[in-house]
């Protein structure tokens, strides 16, 4: 009976600390602000260096004496030193997440290798995020179309095709970390689509989107 005590104990400190590791994560704010247009999150720069408690407030390391000033015989007291005033804390700095161009629609910022649907390793941990934020309060049970788009090489039909195998390799990978199979359209445009303002063959026309409906 102890034992299952504590592990529910310990399953709910993980279920009430998740969503505020998941706010925490730069990545994950920025998913979250490209679908939803909530970008309003600041988060804590992760690299930026500690204050010292003691440089931080002025007081010295070591103990306190209450006030009395010890001096061992046969020395002179140094004059007494002026004292410092304690500074306030400092927040930490923080990093603004970018607003998406058009709410709604996200690049998903996948590889695979080449000439294939076969996600690479950093592809599987960015759709690991894509499905926590999915899963969050704010788009739970939101449906999605993940389109594949592909450049202009080759020719039309095997584009077509790659960009929908590659399109439904997101889908069932996203299927695979928790999120509803029925919450994901599937869709491959080829090169039929390229990004504004670029040539057909253009490497930045490869791409997965997620697009929220």
């Amino acid at each position: 009976m102890k034992l299952v005590v504590s592990l529910g104990v310990i399953g709910f400190v993980l279920a009430a600390t998740t969503p505020a590791m998941a706010q925490s994560d730069p990545e994950s704010a920025q998913i979250l602000c490209d679908l939803t247009g909530d970008c309003a999150q600041e988060i804590a720069d992760p690299n930026a260096a500690q204050a010292d408690p003691a440089t931080a407030t002025g007081t010295p390391r070591g103990g306190k004496t209450r006030g009395f000033t010890f001096q061992r015989a046969g020395t002179t007291a140094s004059a007494p030193q002026p004292t410092r005033v304690a500074s306030a804390p400092q927040p930490a700095p923080t990093q603004r997440v970018a607003r998406p161009t058009q709410v709604g629609s996200s690049d998903l910022g996948l590889t695979f290798m080449p000439n294939s649907a076969v996600l690479t390793d950093p592809a599987k941990a960015r759709l690991a995020k894509y499905a926590q934020v999915l899963g969050g309060p704010k788009l739970n049970g939101r449906r999605l179309r993940i389109e594949g788009h592909t450049d202009a090489s080759g020719s039309a039909a095997v584009n077509q095709d790659l960009s929908r195998r590659r399109a439904q390799a997101v889908a069932d990978y996203l299927s695979a970390s928790g999120v509803a199979r029925n919450r994901l359209d599937v869709v491959g445009y080829g090169s039929s689509r390229p990004l504004a303002g670029k040539p057909a063959t253009a490497p930045e026309n490869r791409r997965v989107m997620a697009v929220l409906l």
